[in-house]
C-alpha cells in the first residue's frame, strides 16, 4: 500500500489522482525548460517504473526520469547531485524519497524536496581502523530503515560496516562489525558435465557469477556457452545474458541462474529465447515475477519463470532515454 500511495502522490502533480483512479498515472505533464531539459516533478517519492538518468554537465546535476513501460509515458522526473552514483537501486530508500552516496570519502544523504534531491545528512568516516585514509563506500538502504556502508582504505579490504539513521543526521555512525572481501568460489552446473561456474561472494552474500560450459553432446568449438550473471533477483538468483551469437546461447538470450553454494551447484534455465540482437539490458520488476528486457530492437517484458514469450512494450517508441538504471 505504501508504493500505491507514493504513485498517487506523484500522479497528483502530473495529471491528478481523483476518485476512481487506478493509482497509476497515464500521462505526463512534466514541463520542459527552454534548454530542453525536463524540469523536476517528484515531491514525496518517485513512482514505480523504468528509471533512467541523464547528466546535465552545465549545472553538475543528474536528471532522473521514470517511465511507464506499458504505455511509454513519462511518469515523473527529479534532479540529483552530480556527484551522486544513482546506478544502484539499493542507494535509494523504498520509495526513492532518499538517496545515499559518497563524496570525498564522506557518506551523504539527499532527500527529495520539490523535485530535487537536497542534501540532508553528512557523516565523516571514522579514522581509527587503519593508518591510511578511511572512506565510506557502497551505501545501501536496508529493510530496517537504516543506511549501511563499508568503511576502509580501499574497496578490496574488508574494513568495517557502519550504519546511520538517515532521519537523524546529528547521530554518529554505529559500528556494525567487521566487513568482508569478495571471494571467488568454483561451482558446477547441475546436469552439465563440462562446466565451470565462478561465483563471487562477499561475506555470506552472492554478488555475481559467470557461467561457462559446453552443451551436452557438443564440442568446445561449436557447443561452448558463456553467461554473465550480475543482476540479482534475490540473494541466490541472478539474471544472465550472453555476448555470444544465438547458436551458442544454450540457455537463451536471457537466463536465470539459481545458486546453491552449500551443494556446490548452479541451475540455469531460459527466460527469453536466443537472439542475434546485441546483449540486452535486463531489469527485474519490483514484484520479482517479471523482467524487462531492452535490446537493440526495443523493450519487452516476460515472466521470470520463462513460461511466456517476451511481449514488446510501448516504451520501445521512446528514443534517447538516457542511461538505463533499474525498474523501481
Amino acid at each position: 500500500m505504501r508504493r500505491v500511495a507514493v504513485v498517487c502522490a506523484v500522479a497528483v502533480l502530473l495529471s491528478g489522482c481523483g476518485a476512481g483512479s487506478s493509482g497509476q498515472p497515464t500521462s505526463s505533464s512534466a514541463p520542459v525548460g527552454d534548454d530542453g531539459v525536463i524540469e523536476p516533478t517528484g515531491q514525496v517519492g518517485l513512482p514505480s517504473g523504468i528509471v533512467v538518468s541523464k547528466d546535465n554537465f552545465s549545472d553538475r546535476t543528474k536528471g532522473l526520469l521514470v517511465y511507464d513501460i506499458t504505455t511509454g509515458n513519462l511518469l515523473a522526473t527529479a534532479v540529483a547531485p552530480g556527484e551522486a552514483s544513482v546506478s544502484r537501486r539499493e542507494a535509494f530508500d523504498e520509495t526513492m524519497h532518499r538517496l545515499a552516496y559518497t563524496s570525498d570519502c564522506e557518506l551523504q544523504v539527499a532527500t527529495l524536496n520539490g523535485g530535487t534531491y537536497v542534501p540532508s545528512g553528512r557523516w565523516k568516516p571514522p579514522q581509527a581502523f587503519g593508518k591510511a585514509r578511511q572512506c565510506f563506500d557502497t551505501p545501501t538502504f536496508d529493510d530496517d530503515g537504516r543506511l549501511r556502508a563499508s568503511v576502509g582504505a580501499t574497496a578490496s579490504e574488508p574494513g568495517r560496516v557502519m550504519s546511520v539513521d538517515p532521519a537523524k543526521p546529528d547521530e554518529a555512525p554505529r559500528d556494525e562489525g567487521a566487513g568482508s572481501v569478495r571471494q571467488e568460489k568454483k561451482l558446477r552446473l547441475a546436469g552439465v558435465n563440462k562446466s565451470d561456474v565462478r561465483v563471487y561472494v562477499r561475506g555470506g552474500t552472492v554478488t555475481s557469477l559467470i557461467v561457462t560450459g559446453v552443451k551436452p553432446g557438443g564440442d568446445v568449438l561449436s557447443g561452448d556457452f558463456w553467461y554473465d550473471c550480475k543482476t540479482p533477483v534475490d540473494t541466490v538468483t541472478f539474471l544472465c545474458t550472453s555476448s555470444l551469437d544465438a547458436s551458442r546461447q544454450y540457455y537463451g538470450g536471457v537466463a536465470l541462474a539459481m545458486v546453491d553454494v552449500s551443494a556446490g551447484t548452479v541451475r540455469v534455465k531460459q527466460v527469453a529465447p536466443a537472439t542475434e540482437a546485441s546483449r540486452p539490458t535486463v531489469l527485474p520488476a519490483p514484484d520479482r515475477k517479471r523482467v524487462a528486457i531492452n535490446d537493440s530492437t526495443g523493450w519487452y517484458t516476460t515472466s521470470l519463470d520463462g513460461a511466456s514469450s517476451p511481449a514488446r512494450q510501448p516504451l520501445s517508441d521512446q528514443r534517447n532515454l538516457g542511461d538505463i538504471l533499474f525498474w523501481a
